[in-house]
């Protein structure tokens, strides 16, 4: 066979067809996929046998090599799906055949590729393509894209939100100085306070998430409450890691997009309390003609909210830094750089103890160059 990417996810398939006893749930979304597989893994790990996605192994060639791990003693695999054009998920889909899935959320990623939010809409609803009256989904009630996506399906479905009327829900946010978000988890009548070990209302989201997909296979509240407060958030993707001098860095720099950004602002707000807030912002790459207008939209938002200095990295550091000035923000606050060894020189100086420092950016950035220079600088504590 020439194409050698198709036979790889004939395989895969084929083998998944052998193992067709082992249970496999779908994750996919603009955001917050990986951290809801994580979660998801976490609850089910307390009951069943378990194979999940291993790092980013997500794609055309990463899902096949998962699939092909299967073995006769696992009993479920949770599979993260990613994609950044059209005809992707399908695919996926195709070959690896869940009977159980979640679209996290549809929000502004991938728009070089897919155009518009109706195009990232129509790729990501390719997972819900087809499905039968038996399948499950976990509905995200208050994305109203993916809840019309749902509304257009006929099979079996639990729904999650905090704002829209749902089985699976959260209330009484709120944030544990130093440690996470609380909230109560509401389940069939049942009610469990939860400590989740990160920041972040679209954190809670994801809880939610990865919740209806335990509630789909039969998991109890406390079953469900107890997995969810052994998860910890991988590098990159929101850990907190305590520096010399009291500091604190918040570790955002797997990607970025407008609306992950937004919300790891508003985290980021939460988390540093009363602190000092620094903050270090990469390029949001794949952005395509609105590259621009994002990034200086990107640089008013960050530019508001109140930080002592801002340092921007790349290509567009010049429009999040116009951004910010037309924001009000004094421009002795703003600092742009294209190499990372400026920014942390810079930082070095910029820092005083008891600061908060958030490093965010698409995935090509490299931004964890720059956690790991603050951590050689300062030291772990």
């Amino acid at each position: 066979m020439d194409d050698t990417l198709k036979a790889l996810g004939d395989l895969a398939h084929f083998w998944r067809r052998r193992q067709s006893r082992v249970k496999v749930v779908a994750i996919t979304g603009s955001n917050g996929k990986t951290t809801a597989k994580e979660m998801t893994a976490r609850i089910l790990s307390g009951r069943f046998r378990l194979l999940q996605t291993e790092g980013n192994l997500n794609n055309l060639i990463g899902l096949p090599l998962m699939l092909l791990k299967i073995s006769p003693d696992h009993e479920v695999a949770v599979l993260e799906m990613g994609m950044n054009v059209a005809g992707e998920i399908r695919r996926l889909k195709e070959i690896a055949e869940p009977r159980v899935s979640l679209i996290t959320n549809i929000g502004r990623a991938h728009l070089e590729f897919l155009g518009s939010l109706e195009g990232i809409a129509r790729a990501k609803g390719e997972l819900w393509e087809g499905l039968k009256a038996d399948d499950w989904i976990a509905v995200n009630r208050d994305d109203p894209r993916v809840a019309d996506l749902a509304e257009a399906v006929r099979c079996r479905k639990k729904t999650f939100g905090i704002r829209e009327r749902a089985e699976i829900s959260a209330e009484d946010l709120a944030v544990e100085p130093g440690r996470g978000i609380r909230f109560s988890l509401k389940l069939e009548g049942g009610k469990r306070t939860v400590r989740l070990n990160t920041f972040g209302r679209h954190n809670v989201y994801n809880a939610l998430g990865a919740a209806s997909l335990a509630a789909i296979l039969g998991l109890s509240l406390e079953e469900i409450g107890a997995g969810l407060e052994k998860f910890q958030p991988y590098a990159g993707r929101g850990r907190i890691l305590r520096l010399g001098r009291n500091l604190h860095l918040l570790d955002d720099t797997y990607n970025a997009n407008p609306d992950s950004l937004e919300a790891t602002l508003l985290a980021f707000g939460e988390m540093k309390e009363k602190s000092r807030g620094l903050v270090v912002l990469g390029d949001m790459l794949e952005l395509g003609p609105g590259t621009v207008d994002f990034h200086v939209q990107a640089g008013k938002r960050v530019g508001g909210l109140g930080f002592a200095h801002l340092f921007f990295l790349g290509d567009q550091g010049e429009h999040l830094a116009e951004g910010a000035r037309a924001a009000g923000m004094d421009e002795g606050r703003i600092h742009s750089f294209t190499d990372p060894e400026e920014v942390l020189k810079n930082l070095k100086d910029a820092v005083e103890e008891g600061d908060w420092i958030l490093v965010k950016g698409s995935r090509r950035m490299r931004m964890e160059r720059v956690v790991e220079g603050l951590v050689n600088r300062l030291g772990k504590t």
